[in-house]
């Protein structure tokens, strides 16, 4: 499932009869190259299954972006597959495949087949135990804290001073301090407006008081860490003469201004971090904040905006979007080597949203020596309910069977139900949790959400965090187990047990039924389940509960109760 619903699942029929097509994020408001990718297929890694055997078919290069092409050809009036070596997709990747000097050589990623038996699962946790083998993923002591994001409560203000000032202020912050204490959170999350203008990367001490001090405070007073985000486009009226204006960039037809949601005007100006410069002094404007007490960074709205033909920024002319790419997690790397301690979560730096994804999940990522640590949880941040519903959530479950690279991802409760069903899905799927949106804010909380009391939601979810916190470690760093898209369960080695995490995703009651094998829960005997009916055989549990409609269950087997 891709992050816009999608399901690449084709039969050969649906092959031949040209029934498929590829996720691809567009945006009409930037300069792109053409998708060059007609009558053909991307993706990390492939499963090409016959009956209960998969050819698994990866695709890695850790220095250029590179995906496993399969293209359908008609040959002699015979429709064929093509799959595996090299092929170009997306902007053309590789990149290096454009232009060849004589006598250059050019040296593509790696293709691994591998043969597994077994359903769907067998291939992707294949896929998963060979990004491990690469160092992506996490280690064993990897500990996030869950995030409380004040953004839902306080609002997003998109750097309007004078709303800022209303909203967005000391006393604002530590009142969400408090609740996210109350709730059982590890750190406060500052989203959009901790800066005096989005973007300028500058803490507004006369707003919001000095830093240290305020981080300081969130430690000794409420028990909490500090994280923050940074974008690279600058929004509002004023803030951009904070900025050198020689490193705006310059497309083919001079400086455009529209992006996004964003009303144009001469405030929201796109800078050129492909010149090392201005790299320079954003790098060092992130760094002082980092230094002023944030131990979690997000690297948001960096995405590309189109090539730069500045001939005076010290890049090629014009930019690409490799060289963009790499601009991004060289900074991010920086910042890492600065501040070894720093938790970092990139988002794609290319097709950042909901749609898909552009870079592949893995490059330039390790906890050790990369550029950063974590993945975006592909924005399933507003509507997080509905995003179930119609399936697009379940590219989390996905993600979680095939890679092990930890995603974050905040979610505001109003926009769950009181059975905490989003909650724990994102609780299963993700390992880096945040939460937010006691009460609401109306710049954030869409108009179609349903009705409910803020306090009974509020009471569910501390109730819920409570269980979550004890259970933390089987799901930050244990192992993921498939057993279906609506059965998780989370294991970790040598330990007999494991929480299991169903899901009821329909509107009315359902009958679960699930058969886990002995050998994911390192045991021959039965243990004990403290939810539902259990029934044991030499080899597997089956266990037995019905589910109210839209909730979860959260059952512990053996160790883990």
């Amino acid at each position: 499932v891709q992050l816009d619903g999608s399901r690449h699942h084709y039969t050969v029929a649906d092959l031949g009869a040209g029934g498929f097509k590829n996720a691809v994020c567009f945006d009409n408001s930037k300069v792109e190259p053409p998708v060059v990718e007609a009558n053909r297929l991307r993706s990390e890694a492939w499963a090409w299954r016959c009956g209960d055997v998969n050819l698994v078919v990866m695709k890695y290069n850790a220095a250029e972006m590179e995906l496993s092409v399969a293209a359908v050809l008609d040959e002699a009036g015979a429709k064929c597959l093509r799959f595996g070596g090299v092929g170009t997709c997306l902007y053309g990747e590789p990149i290096r495949l454009h232009r060849v000097a004589p006598g250059q050589t050019v040296t593509f990623g790696v293709t691994m087949y591998r043969v597994v038996r077994g359903d769907l699962t067998a291939a992707h946790t294949l896929y998963r135990a060979e990004l491990d083998r690469r160092g992506h993923g996490f280690p064993s002591d990897y500990n996030p804290p869950v995030n409380w994001n004040e953004l839902y409560d306080i609002g997003w203000h998109h750097s309007d001073p004078a709303a800022l000032q209303q909203h967005y202020t000391r006393e604002a912050l530590e009142r969400q301090a408090a609740l996210a204490k109350d709730v059982g959170c590890e750190l406060l999350y500052l989203d959009p407006g901790w800066e005096v203008a989005e973007g300028l990367t500058r803490w507004d001490e006369a707003r919001l008081g000095k830093q240290s001090e305020f981080a300081a405070t969130l430690r000794d007073r409420y028990g909490l860490a500090l994280g923050i985000r940074c974008i690279l486009r600058c929004n509002g009226d004023a803030a951009h003469h904070e900025w050198d204006e020689r490193f705006v960039v310059r497309h083919a037809f001079g400086t455009r201004v529209i992006w996004h949601n964003y009303k144009p005007s001469a405030g929201h100006k796109e800078y050129c971090l492909c010149a090392p410069e201005f790299r320079r002094q954003k790098l060092e404007r992130i760094d002082a904040v980092i230094k002023g007490g944030a131990s979690f960074l997000m690297v948001d709205e960096m995405d590309w905006r189109g090539p730069c033909h500045d001939p005076n920024h010290g890049h090629p002319v014009p930019s690409t979007h490799n060289d963009h790419v790499r601009a991004v997690y060289a900074l991010c790397r920086e910042l890492r080597e600065r501040n070894p301690n720093l938790l970092v979560e990139c988002h794609d730096p290319l097709w950042p949203w909901h749609t898909c994804i552009y870079v592949p999940t893995y490059f330039q990522q390790a906890f050790k020596g990369g550029a950063y640590q974590e993945n975006w949880g592909f924005e399933y941040m507003w509507n997080c309910l509905d995003d179930l519903k119609s399936g697009k959530a379940l590219a989390l479950y996905y993600y979680a069977l095939g890679c092990n690279i930890p995603l974050y991802l905040h979610i505001t409760m109003a926009a769950d139900n009181d059975a905490c069903v989003f909650f724990w899905w994102a609780a299963s799927t993700v390992r880096h949790l945040g939460i937010g949106g006691k009460q609401g804010h109306p710049t954030i909380n869409p108009a179609n959400l349903p009705p409910h009391d803020p306090e009974k939601r509020f009471a569910a979810y501390k109730q819920q965090m409570a269980r979550y916190r004890r259970l933390k470690p089987w799901f930050v760093h244990g192992t993921f187990h498939g057993i279906s898209e609506t059965a998780h369960l989370h294991t970790q080695p040598g330990m007999p047990g494991g929480v299991l995490n169903l899901f009821n995703l329909t509107d009315a009651p359902k009958d679960m039924e699930v058969r886990i094998p002995l050998t994911l829960l390192s045991t021959d005997k039965p243990l004990t389940v403290d939810q539902g009916q259990a029934e044991w055989s030499k080899d597997a549990v089956t266990i037995r509960l019905t589910l109210p409609a839209m909730s979860p269950a959260v059952l512990t087997l053996g160790g883990a109760a």
